[in-house]
């Protein structure tokens, strides 16, 4: 049964960094294209965070958790045990109620009657940067700490 656990923790990992590395890399090509093209870009990456990123950090904290009871039978939680549990909780709780709701409003939003980028369009998008790269950070260190520190 541990086995099945891992292959969900791995990939929950997968599917959360791997779909952060694809919605950053889009991101930073959208920037040049004109704003009704720029807005599809974001809509397709809402779908990305919403379906791949979210459900995966989810994923890793509970198959985390499951696998994690054997160690807290015991008298002492190793070190980089709980660093990989602090810093991907963490990472999990920013991705789930700041990344991904950011996300889903994000790929609502469309040009407005100029044709331009809407106001709100700056404001949310400086939000995701900022947060995705923080929880991107926080589960990368959660990575290292399971293996690396292991």
């Amino acid at each position: 049964m541990r086995g099945f656990w891992l292959f969900l923790h791995v990939m929950g990992f997968v599917a959360w960094l791997g779909g952060g590395l694809a919605v950053m890399l889009s991101g930073i090509t959208a920037k040049y294209l004109p704003p009704d093209h720029r807005l599809a870009v974001y809509r397709v990456m809402s779908v990305v965070a919403r379906n791949l990123i979210g459900p995966g950090a989810v994923l890793v904290v509970v198959s985390g958790i499951v696998l994690s009871v054997p160690y807290f039978k015991s008298s002492t939680v190793p070190t980089w045990l709980m660093a990989m549990q602090t810093f991907g909780l963490l990472g999990a709780v920013v991705v789930i109620g700041v990344v991904t709701p950011t996300a889903a409003r994000l790929g609502r939003l469309q040009v407005d009657a100029r044709g331009e980028l809407p106001e709100a369009f700056t404001g949310l998008r400086r939000r995701q940067a900022i947060f995705a790269t923080l929880a991107g950070v926080l589960a990368l260190l959660a990575l290292g700490a399971g293996t690396i520190f292991r």
